[in-house]
C-alpha cells in the first residue's frame, strides 16, 4: 500500500503550524499574496504575514537561481520594500535560508506522521515511513535541491548544528527512532543496533533520491520500478540490520 502524502488538508495544517504560505508538491503561492497592504508597527499578525511573504519570495528566488539568488536586496525588490526594512524580520540571508529549511522540515514531519498514523502494525508503519519519505522528496524536487544539494544555512560548518537550529529536525529523527524501536520489538530483536538501522534507512533512501535528482547523465530506465525495488531493499535491509541472526530466505 503506497501512502499518498499531499492533500489540501495536510497542506493547510502545515501552513497553520509554521505560519507560511501553503506549499504543496513544492509549489507555494506567490509572495505577493502574503504581503499585508500596510504593516502596523508592533502588530504581531502583520509581522507574521510579512515574515511569511519573505519566506515565499525566498523560495521563488531559490527556484530561479539557487541560494546565490536569495539576497536581502533581491527579496526587497520582489516585495517592493527597502532592504533595510527586511532586517526587522530576519537578521540576514542565512536566517532566511534557515526559515526555508524549517518550512521543508515542518511539512515533512506532518506528512510522515500522517503516513505512519494510518497504519496499525509496526512493520506497516515502517514501510509507510520509508515510502512517505521517498514520496515527499520525489514530489517536491525543489525542496530536495534546497536541503540536499546546497550547503546548510550558515555554510558547511552549520551541518552539525541542524538539529539545534531547527528543533523540528530533531522531532523527525525522534519519529524515525520510535518507528525503528517498535519494529525491533515486533521482530523480537534487541535494541543494540537501533542507531545503525536508522542510519542505514536514511543512507539507502538518500542514495536512491540522489541517483534520481543528482545524476541525470546515467541512462536510467523505469524509475517507478527502481523506486519499488529500492523501497523493498530498504525495508528488508533495516529488518536484517535489526535481527542479523534471523533466518534468511534462500
Amino acid at each position: 500500500m503506497k501512502p499518498r502524502v499531499a492533500t489540501e488538508a495536510r497542506g493547510a495544517r502545515a501552513s497553520q503550524r509554521i505560519g507560511t504560505p501553503q506549499a504543496q508538491r513544492g509549489c507555494a503561492p506567490s509572495a505577493a499574496q502574503a504581503i499585508p497592504s500596510r504593516v502596523r508597527r508592533g502588530n504581531q499578525e502583520d509581522h507574521r504575514r510579512l515574515q511569511a511573504a519573505i519566506v515565499a519570495a525566498a523560495l521563488q528566488l531559490f527556484r530561479q537561481g539557487g541560494t546565490d539568488a536569495v539576497t536581502m536586496q533581491a527579496l526587497a525588490r520582489a516585495l517592493g520594500r527597502s532592504a533595510m526594512s527586511l532586517y526587522r524580520y530576519f537578521d540576514g540571508k542565512n536566517a532566511v535560508l534557515q526559515a526555508l529549511w524549517r518550512v521543508v522540515f515542518d511539512e515533512l514531519l506532518l506528512v510522515l506522521r500522517d503516513c505512519v498514523d494510518a497504519q496499525a502494525s509496526a512493520q506497516r508503519r515502517h514501510r509507510a515511513l520509508v515510502e512517505g519519505f521517498v514520496d515527499f522528496w520525489e514530489q517536491r524536487p525543489d525542496y530536495y535541491r534546497l536541503v540536499y544539494l546546497t550547503s546548510s544555512p550558515g555554510g558547511p560548518s552549520a551541518q552539525v548544528q541542524t538539529q539545534a537550529l531547527m528543533p523540528v529536525y530533531g522531532e523527525i529523527l525522534a519519529l524515525f527512532a520510535h518507528i525503528t524501536r517498535a519494529l525491533a520489538d515486533d521482530l523480537g530483536s534487541g535494541h543494540e543496533r537501533l542507531a545503525l538501522a536508522d542510519e542505514l534507512r536514511l543512507a539507502l533512501a538518500l542514495g536512491y533520491l540522489q541517483a534520481r535528482f543528482a545524476n541525470p547523465r546515467y541512462p536510467w530506465g523505469d524509475f517507478a520500478r527502481l523506486r519499488e525495488a529500492c523501497v523493498e531493499a530498504i525495508v528488508g535491509g533495516v529488518a536484517r540490520c535489526l535481527a542479523p541472526d534471523a533466518p534468511r530466505a534462500a
